[in-house]
């Protein structure tokens, strides 16, 4: 189909391959000087459009004169000019870019009639990822940069402060201007994928009046549809790419050292790329461990199992381990280099991290550390087995471990506490010592007996339903009771009640009282804080990175307790789920194999709300969310049990002088006056 269009600008524009892909016709002249824009303006059809691209964006190329808008005028063509160098009648000031804005239909133009009713409705919400600007003054505009909070639609208006995208030319109304660029919407990998077509189409209808059928193909994607076949190994296949994708592009050796990068931010730039966060955290490095242990497992692969041995001992190394016996902070591993805080929730999942490789691997170097950590971590828990959210070194300022042991405190947190109980069940597995099975019972019995409403919440109360799964699961393995069955029941089947139909499990909160981070109540608050994926119950996004992947391992594990084929087939359901969803990509390899935060299970993309600082929906987390993944499926493949019990032998062996050990206070009271240090911020965290 021929369009009564001409564009200025070159054949590696996403907007012209798309055209060119569907199968349209148009002049294209890939001259954007002052002279092939007028000649672009002379050689269009009297009542056509012309389009004048950013092809260097975001280096700013075309100069549009007054001669060029009286000839447009002149002609009676529309004109779409986007991200001019200059223009006449308006002084934009120095590019600038954005850090929580994203981009905001301002306006009914997009959908009304003048752009075929094709256009998103007023306060539509998409992403501009990587976005610069020009600043402008304008008294009306269509499309806006703003920080303002909601999933999908915005929630609370416009801010004051919004920045002017998409307007009309004070002196020419048949002249749009864009002060970013649009077109680049495939490269720059703008979302959602649907909405944003429908932007594009919208304003080609408003340039030359036709309704033109895009082929926008994404690259960085889900490696399958919703509903396409998948391959008879797919299960396999998602292991093999993410462990390759692990290996490849997210651990590396410092100074003989190996460690494992976080992840990669959820920021996207203008090319589609992703920045690594070159932050090493034990949380991952244990996790890490576990992966590149079951890869050399999985595929009698040596080069896979020394590298899990260097991530296991650097994990148990001085950077990390605390080996002072005069120290209140004995056993307890840093929660990143150096860094004297420590998490419950993180100490946990290293600790199953370092269980399995421990397992997968035969080696009983580190078993001494791994106990005394699993005490440092029980000592520093009260008499019900809760510990607070995380201690720090000044913790112990004013407090010796004694006292945390000892203190009456109920915390139903289970983000923070729900797996150091499946350490302890595990370690009581290994170990056969009672006060791990008792404090882990007491404080599940608590958390069942209040329920899941009455719990605190971190990111969602899915999260928390899917967290408490593993350590009930744990219980029942280690102490088979009706009671103990009718808890791990219960949990699954809150759980599967929140699973869509695709396999996602849906997240949601529950009273916003009970939440620490809530989605934000104003649009100041959007991107300051941690924060929800969704902005109201409905929103559909399931979260990899709190909710997801624990449900996972979490139904894998309550599937080889309980003989009740709806868990297996909600398991099932989810583990092809995440391997549809996991992500495909040739431009950016360092994406392929790997999953993100925030999936949508309508739109069938990545996609949230990205209010959460430093967590947006496009994050990727090497330890919480791909190791865990993977080795769930791993898991799957071979049909075992994450509670791998091989070194029982040793560990009982060296238990009871371990137990003795840590439960008696060794601790020097000049220690903490010795050696002050104030508890230092995460590098990164913001």
């Amino acid at each position: 189909m021929q369009l009564s269009l001409t564009v200025v600008s070159s054949h590696e524009n996403d907007l012209v391959k798309s055209l060119l892909s569907a199968g349209y016709k148009f002049e294209l002249l890939e001259d954007s000087s002052e002279d092939g824009i007028q000649k672009a303006l002379e050689e269009t059809p009297s009542g056509g459009g012309v389009i004048i691209l950013a092809d260097d964006y975001p280096a700013r190329t075309a100069k549009v004169t007054k001669e060029h808008l009286d000839s447009a005028k002149r002609r009676n063509l529309k004109l779409l000019i986007e991200y001019p160098k200059s223009l006449h009648g308006y002084s934009f000031g120095e590019p600038a870019t954005i850090l929580y804005e994203r981009l905001i239909v301002s306006n009914d133009f997009l959908s009304s009639e003048i752009c075929g009713s094709l256009g998103p409705e007023k306060d539509t919400i998409m992403t501009a990822n990587g976005c610069y600007f020009l600043p402008a003054e304008t008294k009306e505009h269509f499309l806006c940069l703003a920080r303002a909070a909601g999933y999908d639609k915005i929630v609370f208006g416009l801010p004051e402060k919004v920045y002017p995208v998409l307007f009309k030319h004070k002196d020419y109304p048949d002249v749009l201007i864009s002060a970013a660029c649009l077109s680049c919407f495939l490269r720059a990998r703008y979302a959602p994928s649907l909405t944003v077509r429908n932007m594009i189409q919208a304003l080609l209808y408003w340039v030359c009046g036709e309704k033109a059928e895009l082929r926008c193909e994404y690259d960085s994607c889900a490696s399958y549809g919703k509903d396409d076949p998948l391959p008879e190994d797919y299960e396999y296949n998602a292991i093999r790419r993410n462990l390759k994708w692990l290996h490849d592009y997210c651990i590396y050796n410092a100074g003989g050292e190996k460690g494992v990068i976080e992840g990669f931010e959820s920021a996207i730039d203008c090319t589609g790329s992703q920045y690594m966060r070159h932050i090493l955290r034990a949380d991952c490095l244990g996790e890490a461990a576990m992966a590149m242990a079951v890869d050399g497992w999985l595929h009698d692969n040596p080069q896979r199992k020394d590298t899990a041995v260097s991530l296991m001992n650097h994990l148990f190394g001085p950077k990390f381990y605390h080996d002072n016996p005069k120290s209140p902070m004995y056993g307890l591993i840093n929660w990143f280099e150096n860094g004297l805080i420590f998490y419950g929730d993180d100490n946990a999942r290293l600790l199953l991290g370092a269980l399995v490789a421990r397992s997968l691997l035969n080696n009983k170097a580190w078993d001494e550390k791994i106990l005394r950590c699993v005490y440092a971590n029980l000592r520093t828990s009260g008499r019900y087995g809760f510990r607070h959210n995380a201690l720090r070194d000044t913790s112990f300022v004013s407090k010796n471990w004694t006292d945390y042991f000892d203190e009456d405190l109920i915390f139903y947190s289970p983000h923070y506490t729900a797996y150091l109980w499946a350490v302890y069940l595990w370690a009581y597995a290994l170990t056969g010592r009672e006060i791990l099975k008792e404090r882990a019972e007491t404080a599940l019995r608590m958390c069942m007996e209040v329920g899941s409403s009455g719990w605190r919440w971190q990111n969602s109360l899915s999260g928390e339903i899917a967290r408490m799964v593993l350590p009930l699961a744990f219980l029942v393995r280690v102490d088979d009771t009706r009671e103990h069955r009718s808890w791990l029941e219960q949990a699954v089947n809150e759980l599967i009640e929140l699973m869509d139909e695709s396999g996602a499990v849906q997240d949601m909160f529950g009273d916003l009282s009970l939440g620490k981070y809530p989605p934000p109540q104003s649009n100041e608050r959007y991107g300051t804080a941690e924060a929800s994926l969704i902005q109201e119950n409905g929103d559909p996004a399931t979260d990899l990175l709190y909710t997801t992947n624990w449900a996972f391992i979490g139904l894998h594990e309550a599937g080889l307790i309980l003989d009740d084929p709806r868990i297996k087939a909600a398991c099932d359901k989810l583990a092809e789920f995440l391997c549809r969803i996991q992500v495909k990509s040739k431009a950016h390899p360092k994406l392929d194999g790997a999953w993100m935060r925030s999936f949508d299970f309508k739109k069938w993309e990545y996609w949230g709300s990205s209010a959460d600082i430093g967590w947006g929906a496009w994050c990727i987390e090497t330890g919480w969310v791909n190791t865990w993944i993977s080795t769930t499926l791993a898991l799957r493949h071979m049909g075992c049990s994450l509670m791998f019990l091989k070194g029982r032998e040793n560990f009982r062996k060296i238990a009871p002088e371990i137990e003795a050990d840590m439960l008696t206070d060794q601790t020097d009271a000049e220690f903490m006056s010795n050696n002050k240090k104030s508890a230092v911020k995460m590098p990164g965290s913001e």
